[in-house]
């Protein structure tokens, strides 16, 4: 897709990253201080409220693909499982119908060839 998010995002921290107390956050980085700061007058630090932003911020991305996936997966296998059950129970259908039908096709088909041996002797 082309919308799609950048993955390589400096904002989020990779597990090789480590925030320290008081570190400054680039600008414009996903989490900045500017968005912990609300969060930092509840009691909890800055630089916590900028990491738990970034990693909230990468889980999403990795959640959002892996939902993805499994709601594609899901409605796939629901569309294979409805599509049999219909041609089934369209088969299933046919098949009575011919049923019910093939006596009084068989009764007529009998009647018809009497009828010609009959005019063929007579």
């Amino acid at each position: 897709m082309t919308n799609e998010p950048e993955r390589n995002d400096p904002g989020i921290p990779t597990l090789t990253e480590v925030l320290a107390e008081g570190e400054t956050v680039p600008a414009g980085a996903v989490g900045d201080k500017q968005a912990a700061e609300p969060v930092a007058e509840q009691g909890v630090p800055a630089d916590v409220a900028v990491f738990a932003e970034r990693v909230s911020a990468r889980l999403t991305l990795q959640l959002a693909d892996e939902i993805t996936t499994m709601v594609e997966r899901r409605c796939h296998d629901a569309l294979i499982d409805q599509t049999s059950w219909l041609v089934q129970l369209i088969g299933k259908q046919v098949a009575d119908a011919l049923q019910a039908q093939l006596p009084d096709r068989i009764r007529q088909a009998v009647i018809e060839e009497v009828a010609k041996q009959v005019r063929a002797q007579g």
